[in-house]
């Protein structure tokens, strides 16, 4: 690899990559693929960050004649069943203008301080119009200030280097980037098991959530933008 920065998430993916690693309900895979919406003139799809390839799988559903899964680490991509590369986010290995749509589903809040890097590489790498997509953890959310934080309560299921993003901020690197129409809508995933914490998120938290307090309590956050 070109870069050290991922050196701990390289190994804490290899790792995982003893099997495939498929970590959403049916109903978020599904209402992942509604937020993607791929159009019939993007015909040339790249899953960045794609791991174990599930949210590729997903996108070959609808028929995208093209779809490439890239991720650093090839123990994940072992079980994605797609053509797929290994590579480095900060060093896309493709050409200028190679991919009408882009989809980070989980990805840039694992390259904190880079994400412009990033973007700007797919920038590179989109062709004019292209679209890039994605959802990261909020930053703005109370949970994830104190369970993805650097404390005490950090939970050691998160990665070592992810942390989670403000879509403000997010939304205004897309625009320094190149992108335009950047938007963003916050949301939680649904976990299929009713755990203590899932049942705060879904019985208290999200009832909630209605205004500005949505910022507040949601944890994860869609994103999108078109390459101007």
């Amino acid at each position: 690899m070109s870069s050290s920065h991922y050196s701990r998430e390289q190994d804490f993916w290899d790792k995982k990559g003893v099997d495939a690693y498929v970590s959403l309900s049916a109903f978020d895979q599904e209402r992942i693929l509604r937020w993607i919406g791929p159009r019939s003139n993007e015909r040339r799809c790249l899953d960045l960050g794609g791991g174990s390839g599930m949210t590729g799988r997903l996108l070959t559903t609808t028929g995208v004649p093209f779809l490439v899964c890239m991720d650093i680490s090839a123990e994940m991509l072992r079980h994605s069943g797609l053509l797929s590369v290994q590579g480095d986010a900060l060093k896309l290995p493709f050409a200028n203008d190679s991919f009408d749509l882009i989809v980070a589903a989980a990805f840039l809040h694992h390259v904190p301080g880079r994400e412009s890097e990033v973007l700007r590489e797919c920038a590179r790498i989109l062709a004019p119009n292209g679209r890039i997509v994605g959802y990261d953890p909020n930053a703005r959310s109370l949970q994830n200030r104190v369970f993805m934080g650097d404390g005490r309560l950090r939970l050691s299921t998160f990665s070592p280097d992810e942390r989670p993003i403000d879509p403000r901020v997010l939304c205004g690197k897309l625009g320094a980037e190149g992108f335009a129409n950047a938007s963003s809508t916050v949301f939680s995933f649904r976990n299929p098991k009713l755990t203590p914490f899932e049942a705060i998120q879904r019985y208290a938290l999200d009832p909630m959530s209605i205004g500005p307090l949505r910022n507040w309590l949601q944890r994860w956050f869609f994103w999108s933008a078109t390459k101007s």
